[in-house]
């Protein structure tokens, strides 16, 4: 399926994408996007990428939250090992999402994943779920980016989930160039997570998730292996309710990217606990990014 797709697909790219409105220095590009004019500029606009050339491109990554809108279709796999949990020792993952920005300012989103549990006594489960997202641009100018995203995620009761996920997040970007590292990006996200439905007592309710990444770009946007880009995220989660309220872990994530044909991502990286209690040993991670 995903060769018919690669081969199927027309040569644009996530940064280069001819649907998208080249935003330049010319005086008929549209506005910069910010707070003052969040009702006024965007809502009737065609959706468009910012172009920025050979300058520091704004990119999707593995585990911070993306911060600008976008027409794409992304795979996401996982695979865990050493899992901690009682009643099995590794998991597998796929997730396939379809974001489609309706403008410069709103993009509604849909996601499908399956996993497949392995059970350390010979038994295994697998089930599927899946939710809805939307974002919101806040902020997009050459410099730097803010976007607000809001998220439902139903549970997967076939391997006995019964919460359903409301999330709420801020997710931004920041161009280090003017500081004198050149086309390197810092990312970032702050998330409030709230979990709904039957539980057990002392389990958590609510906590908070939060990124900070560097994505460091070597290669040129015209090169073979596009935008080649080195990156590491930091991610953390800190439970805010429940019987172990103020328990937080943190993880962290090298990886790298590159763009094939102008339009296809793809994308590897390996989560490393770095607090304990630890939850597996390592979670293994690829994504595959078409644009439309």
């Amino acid at each position: 399926m995903m060769s018919c797709l690669f081969v199927t697909t027309s040569l644009h790219s996530e940064e280069t994408i001819s649907k998208a409105v080249t935003i330049g220095n010319s005086s008929d590009a549209p506005a910069d996007l910010s707070l003052s004019n969040f009702f006024s500029e965007g809502w009737n606009q065609p959706w468009s990428k910012l172009q920025r050339g050979e300058g520091t491109p704004d990119m999707s990554l593995l585990r911070v939250q993306t911060n600008f809108l976008v027409q794409l279709f992304r795979l996401d796999t996982s695979l865990e090992t050493g899992r901690r949990s009682p009643g099995f020792s590794q998991s597998e993952f796929v997730n396939a999402t379809v974001e489609y920005a309706l403008n410069r300012r709103f993009m509604p989103a849909v996601f499908v994943n399956h996993q497949w549990l392995k059970g350390r006594h010979g038994s295994s489960e697998d089930g599927t779920a899946g939710g809805i997202f939307g974002r919101l641009q806040l902020i997009e100018n050459r410099q730097s980016s803010l976007a607000l995203n809001l998220k439902v995620s139903l549970p997967d009761r076939d391997v006995g989930e019964h919460l359903t996920t409301w999330s709420y997040a801020l997710a931004g970007w920041e161009d280090l160039s003017p500081l004198g590292l050149g086309r390197t990006g810092f990312y970032y996200h702050v998330q409030h997570e709230i979990f709904a439905g039957p539980m057990a007592t002392g389990g958590t309710r609510n906590d908070a998730t939060y990124d900070v990444s560097l994505a460091k770009s070597w290669s040129s946007p015209q090169a073979t292996l596009a935008n080649f880009t080195t990156f590491v995220e930091g991610f953390g989660r800190t439970l805010l309710d429940g019987e172990h309220q103020g328990r937080t872990t943190t993880v962290l994530t090298p990886g790298f990217r590159f763009t094939l044909a102008r339009r296809h991502i793809l994308m590897c990286g390996v989560d490393l606990p770095v607090t304990s209690p630890r939850a597996n040993d390592q979670i293994f991670r690829f994504t595959w990014i078409s644009n439309f």
